[in-house]
């Protein structure tokens, strides 16, 4: 494999220049192959993935529910089918583009059966080489998460979902190995970078062109790191830009026409959506059309270009009156789209958030104290809370303590389970945390006592670890029913059972079941409420929830944005680490008189995952 220099400028600029060059023709391949996916491969993958759920008798499928999907034949086969579709969708969403740099690094412009033939054949290859099941785990995980500026509509969904995240990094031990595994996948995404392109455009398999990049980017990683942020700092700015020039006309509809500010800011949300779709589209044709130039000038790609249109064939007379009745096409549908966005926007933009949203403090105010002890009570109290969440276990002599994790390693450092500790050991071991706050375990009547005195209500988790009493649950009722009245707090848990036999015993208490994951809808429950982990929730599962009765709240709701966010969805609670930042924003939303603040927040959700 030939050494020579990767010319990151030099790629850049032809990255820039071809597309910009021939930005009518990016655009139309922007909509045609992008709307295709988004329109057309998605949904059929999301109805897939339902039919599946269906297969396997299942509404939902959730964290709890998902063995049941994998021990149905059908519903394993539907998956998998799923999956190797979106593999090819994916595959053949980054190709298009690839073939398209490729005639134009010759200096041509392909027309549409050029690249179905050169696709047809590559792709088709491919198929039948066993060894392209190697594309699996890079296209479906490590692309997705490595954000390298390949993404897709189909693979969104594949991320690291924020309860996972928050809790690595809440010692100093996991922050490390979460930190050093994200530096490794993006470090991989680096090495592979090359891969897709030089798969498409080239004769080897998967394997051969993952090890073809991983040769071409030796010693070269910072030379790829710049060709990518050379692509990414112009979106992330114009990106910004839009953002605000899209909010600018409802701050002023604000101040002399609040009567037309829904329709306004609904317009300005929808042209925004719009524009963003094309400007991402660009900017990876931009990429993929610098990665191609590069590979090329390191050896990777034969020197030879492929079949282009000659200036004076007669068939690239047709390719431009084909492209420009297709960018009228585009245009039309582009137009249409506007037009349907901004209807469906008027009725979210119109929803004035109520600011009735209860704020509950996660294992009480990490701010204030050790979570789960009196310190962090009384820290998330002083705060404000509406609510204190905590988390309950039972020890092995019966008792009650306040504590999350099942075993001591985090917050003690020691290598033992809370299970195989009695009461009084337990109480009597201090715990800490990364901001060098030190208490000591509290047991669940001191914790109880003490939020009576502070009139605090708390929302009780009922956790387990695999070693309670037959009657745990009607025993932990019957605890807080002496120390404390049970119907002074509201409890829930992740455990199916726990909320089935809670709710059958007292009926008159208030209980809900936490779905850390959940695809397809949500699963019947007798719980009053349900606890949405941020992955799972959506404004569809907000209003079937609601339609049935049961009430909604979402955990744990870190940054100020998604706050708010879900407070102007007018969710019944959220749970979050900063009780007081929460708190801030709901007043906020309370003194909201206009309509620019509801389309800053949804212009800001919007350009957090273009």
């Amino acid at each position: 494999m030939s050494r020579a220099p990767l010319p990151i400028l030099g790629s850049l600029s032809s990255g820039y220049r071809q597309t910009l060059l021939r930005l009518r023709s990016t655009l139309v391949l922007v909509a045609v192959v992008q709307g295709a996916v988004a329109l057309i491969a998605a949904p059929l993958l999301v109805g897939m993935f339902t039919l599946a759920a269906r297969s396997s008798g299942l509404i939902a499928v959730t964290d709890t529910t998902a063995g049941a999907l994998f021990g149905s034949p059908l519903g394993v086969t539907i998956v998998v089918v799923s999956l190797l579709l979106t593999v090819a969708a994916a595959l053949t969403q980054l190709a298009v583009f690839a073939v398209v740099a490729r005639h134009r690094e010759g200096g041509g412009e392909p027309g549409v059966r050029t690249i179905a033939a050169q696709l047809r054949q590559r792709l088709i290859a491919l198929a039948r080489r066993p060894s392209t099941l190697a594309l699996i785990p890079y296209l479906i995980l490590l692309l997705p998460l490595g954000h390298v500026g390949f993404g897709s509509v189909l693979t969104r969904w594949v991320s690291i979902p924020a309860f996972v995240s928050d809790e690595l990094l809440k010692s100093p031990t996991t922050t490390a190995i979460y930190v050093g595994f994200l530096l490794i996948v993006w470090w991989l995404n680096l090495r592979f970078v090359f891969a897709l392109p030089l798969l498409v455009l080239g004769e080897g398999s998967a394997p051969g062109a993952l090890a073809a990049s991983w040769r071409l980017t030796r010693w070269r990683s910072i030379r790829v790191v710049g060709l990518l942020l050379g692509v990414a700092v112009p979106l992330t700015l114009a990106l910004t830009a839009l953002g605000i020039i899209a909010v600018l006309p409802t701050v002023l509809s604000d101040a002399v026409a609040p009567e037309a500010s829904v329709v306004v800011a609904a317009i300005g949300l929808a042209l925004l959506q719009v524009l963003v779709f094309f400007l991402v589209g660009v900017s990876v044709m931009v990429q993929m059309q610098a990665l191609v130039h590069a590979a090329g000038a390191g050896g990777a790609l034969r020197a030879d270009a492929p079949e282009v249109f000659d200036a004076g064939d007669a068939s690239d007379a047709s390719a431009v009156r084909t492209s420009r009745t297709a960018a009228r096409i585009v245009a039309a549908g582009a137009l249409a789209t506007v037009v349907a966005l901004t209807v469906a926007a008027i009725g979210p933009l119109s929803e004035v958030a109520d600011g009735s949203a209860e704020v509950l403090g996660h294992r009480g105010f990490s701010d204030g104290g050790v979570e789960n002890t009196l310190s962090a009570l009384e820290a998330a109290n002083r705060a404000g809370a509406d609510l204190v969440e905590m988390d309950v276990l039972q020890t092995k002599d019966g008792g009650w303590v306040v504590m999350h994790d099942t075993t001591l390693s985090r917050l003690a450092g020691q290598d033992v389970a809370v299970a195989d500790l009695t009461l009084d050991e337990l109480t009597r071991i201090e715990v800490h945390d990364a901001a060098g706050h030190v208490d000591t375990i509290p047991s669940l009547e001191a914790y109880l006592r003490r939020a009576k005195e502070l009139d605090q209500e708390l929302l009780i988790e009922i956790k387990t670890h695999g070693k309670e009493t037959p009657d745990y649950v009607a025993e932990l009722i019957a605890f807080i029913d002496e120390v404390d009245d049970a119907d002074a707090h509201i409890y829930h848990s992740l455990v199916s059972h726990v909320v089935e036999e809670f709710s059958t015993l007292r009926p008159d208490l208030t209980i809900g079941y936490i779905l850390a994951l959940s695809f397809t809808g949500v699963p019947e429950s007798p719980a009053d409420f349900l606890v949405l982990e941020q992955s799972a929730y959506d404004r569809e599962k907000r209003d079937m929830l609601w339609d049935r009765g049961q009430g909604v709240f979402v955990w744990t709701v870190q940054d100020a944005a998604a706050m708010r966010e879900y407070m102007r969805d007018n969710v019944d609670g959220i749970i979050t680490d900063h009780p007081d930042v929460a708190l801030t924003e709901r007043d906020g939303i309370r003194d909201d008189i206009g309509v620019a603040a509801r389309l800053q927040d949804a212009v800001d959700r919007l350009l957090v995952n273009p």
